[in-house]
């Protein structure tokens, strides 16, 4: 794979381990990177130290925001527990934080969906300075306008990426450079993307020709849902998470994945086949995402401290290295550089976090119901 086709990032932006340290190591590196405490306005408690009590922290989020072994080792030293459940759209966590109260705690949200949920009164912002690791951040994301909330931050930033076509050379012969490519209906049930009903609408909106994809006319709506109808019988499955499409290509289920980047890399060291890249020329969308703090939460005194031990570099390092994607920890991309994948990361843009910000962005459509609606009269409820 060579460097990002930047034909994806020509648009205007219009609006989802430990590196080979161990646990135990990993845990004396935080320690050591987390020295002073403040409270921001937010009410969140300090960033540092144990919790006097043990602490669990119930979390919506994606299945790449961390990893097993990372969990129980930030339990071990702040006494608290994270416990993800996992979510494929961003309008269904957000209608069930809307809808559960204080059930939990953290919620995490792609770019302009984060500044929905604190508008809406769903989450609250905090200082992001008074968290020690913040320091570890690229300047770029500690700046994003969209998300600044007066001298507080709406989310923590995590990680970046485009939505591209990855396809299997064995079984495509054609470079699908167009969104209509993967309509061909020599690909029937061989696609596979993740079930994001408000981002598939919008990618059809680009395939169709749509000047806002999250913002479309109801004219615009009905191209799309035309789109979705003539691409459906290619799909394989709606798949919950995108570690579901890494497998599909890497069993040969499928031969044709619409996600992140990275997705190259995934599926070799899954032990698949070789898979390439393919950057449509009507363009695609991307994400930048974060973790929120819950207005609802009852643990919010946690948030800091638990946020600011699982976002420490050597855990940002690994999941780099098992996820792909880039990510806004610079410490950890100066590691990545240090252990020998420099190249996979620069290939992968983790060193240039400004191309972030040339996307189409993810965020609420102008008309969520109609959006949801032309998806189920597709692909059903």
């Amino acid at each position: 794979m060579t460097s990002i086709d930047e034909r994806l990032f020509d648009e205007r932006m219009s609006r989802g381990r430990v590196l080979r340290l161990g646990a135990v190591g990993a845990v004396g590196v935080i320690a050591a990177g987390c020295g002073g405490s403040s409270k921001g306005s937010s009410g969140a408690g300090s960033a540092v130290g144990k919790s006097d009590k043990a602490v669990t922290l119930n979390w919506l989020t994606w299945s790449d925001h961390y990893a097993n072994d990372q969990l129980a080792a930030v339990k071990q030293q702040t006494n608290e527990q994270g416990r993800p459940q996992l979510f494929s759209d961003n309008a269904d966590a957000y209608l069930k934080i809307k809808q559960t109260g204080s059930q939990f705690d953290i919620v995490s949200g792609d770019a302009l969906w984060v500044p929905k949920y604190n508008k809406d009164g769903l989450t609250e912002s905090f200082d992001l300075s008074s968290l020690p690791v913040s320091s570890q951040l690229y300047s770029i994301a500690r700046n994003f306008p969209f998300w600044k909330d007066g001298s507080n931050y709406m989310g923590y930033p995590f990680s970046w990426s485009t939505v591209q076509i990855y396809y299997n050379p064995k079984y495509v012969h054609t470079v699908p450079d167009s969104w209509h490519a993967v309509l061909d209906p020599k690909y029937k049930g061989k696609v596979s993307l993740e079930n994001i009903p408000t981002d598939m609408m919008a990618i059809a909106g680009k395939a169709t020709g749509a000047k806002e994809p999250y913002s479309m006319s109801a004219a615009e709506i009905a191209a799309a849902k035309g789109w979705l109808k003539e691409f459906k019988p290619n799909v394989l499955k709606l798949a919950s998470q995108n570690n579901e499409v890494v497998r599909a290509l890497a069993d040969g289920s499928a031969w044709i994945g619409i996600t992140n980047l990275g997705t190259d890399d995934r599926v070799k060291d899954a032990g698949g086949p070789v898979v390439k890249p393919a950057y449509p020329k009507e363009g695609t969308v991307g994400f930048i995402d974060s973790e929120q703090m819950v207005v609802a939460s009852k643990n919010k005194d946690a948030f800091a401290r638990f946020i600011n031990a699982m976002q420490q570099a050597p855990y940002i390092a690994q999941n780099f290295i098992t996820n792909g994607r880039p990510l806004f920890n610079e410490k950890a991309y100066k590691m990545l550089v240090n252990q020998g994948h420099g190249d996979r990361a620069r290939r992968l843009l983790y060193n240039a976090p400004d191309k972030a910000l040339k996307m189409t962005l993810k965020g609420p459509s102008g008309n969520e119901q109609a959006y949801t609606d032309a998806f189920n009269e597709v692909f059903g409820a």
